[in-house]
């Protein structure tokens, strides 16, 4: 009877084929979906790729249009009226710092220091810059910007820092006034460009 219950050959090796079987179906799987997943990855990337491949197609289309208007923008006397017209950039920034410090006087303001900081080559200009540091009123301060960036050659304020205190004047007979007014101190910095030599 117990010989019945065991399995002959036949089982043992149908089982062993099924197993053999069963394993050859999973490593398909894993194999078909490891393929599959780099399939996705490399059409991602290729994507990806032929996208950047079109807006560097672009760029180099719209490249010639380009330095045609920059051409003519070199050429245009109004532009060279936008530089400053120094040759040197410490002649520029002493010229910068004297402009500065009328400007700021003009408006009612103080000018209680300026300082050339070092030129900086950009493209084809040097940009030379002034810093300047003053006090004054609100209105004075609206005065001054509006006279440093309305001016031919351009000039730029950057770094703009304002501190506002409150303070009551003194009145002539040495007794303080009953109303208070609005002390700024600022500090900025004022740049223009030079054309570099052969630009």
């Amino acid at each position: 009877m117990a010989a019945a219950n065991r399995p002959g050959w036949g089982q043992r090796l149908a089982a062993l084929a099924l197993l053999a079987l069963l394993m050859a179906g999973v490593f398909y799987l894993l194999v078909d979906q490891a393929l599959i997943a780099r399939y996705r990855y490399y059409r991602t990337h290729l994507e990806q790729q032929q996208g950047r491949l079109e807006q560097l197609e672009r760029m180099a289309a719209s490249r010639e249009p380009i330095q045609r208007l920059i051409a003519g923008i070199q050429q245009d006397r109004n532009a060279a009226a936008q530089y400053l017209p120094q040759s040197a950039p410490s002649l520029a920034a002493a010229e910068l710092q004297q402009r500065v410090k009328t400007v700021v006087e003009a408006a009612g303001g103080t000018l209680r220091s300026t300082q050339a900081l070092p030129p900086a080559e950009e493209g084809n200009a040097v940009k030379v810059t002034v810093s300047a540091a003053m006090t004054g009123d609100t209105e004075s301060l609206q005065k001054i910007l509006h006279a440093l960036e309305a001016q031919t050659p351009l000039l730029f304020v950057d770094n703009l820092d304002v501190t506002a205190r409150e303070n009551r004047p003194r009145l002539a007979s040495g007794r303080l006034a009953s109303y208070s007014r609005i002390q700024l101190t600022v500090q900025f910095e004022v740049s223009g460009y030079l054309r570099k030599e052969g630009s």
